[in-house]
């Protein structure tokens, strides 16, 4: 078996918003952990960043579920990678809303993560994404502390 970190982004149709999402992460969640996929979902101006960890095939399954939903559009395809270790493996799914994120700590996690000063995942390379990610889930880890 093969275990993944699948990372993508996609913009919200007209009319759907963060709390639609939420709606719909909160089923995904419980899907998710049938499914074994752990994962991070970050949410701002209108776009989504998110990675998926789990075996290959399920993985990229959920993935062509997600880029044919009629709630999305734009979805890019930014990394997959064979893995050994989870980097969400607390999370079936976490959900981060960056809408509000005026912060300076929230500034300072987007620059060093990606090199931007406003989140666009459209504008992020797959290294940039990778280590946005990875540091915005390391904030809320230490949020949680």
């Amino acid at each position: 078996m093969h275990t993944i970190r699948l990372i993508y982004s996609s913009h919200a149709r007209e009319g759907v918003g963060y709390r639609d999402f939420l709606a719909i992460m909160e089923k995904a969640s419980e899907t998710n952990s049938e499914l074994k996929i752990t994962g991070i979902l970050c949410y701002g101006a209108g776009k989504f960043l998110q990675a998926l960890e789990g075996e290959r095939m399920v993985v990229n399954a959920l993935y062509h579920h997600i880029s044919v939903d009629e709630r999305h559009a734009h979805c890019q395809l930014l990394s997959v990678e064979d893995i050994e270790v989870r980097d969400y493996a607390e999370w079936t799914m976490k959900v981060v809303d960056w809408s509000h994120a005026g912060s300076v700590d929230s500034r300072a996690l987007l620059l060093d993560g990606s090199g931007m000063t406003h989140f666009d995942p459209d504008l992020m390379s797959a290294a940039q994404a990778s280590r946005f990610l990875r540091g915005l889930a390391a904030a809320e880890r230490e949020l949680l502390e």
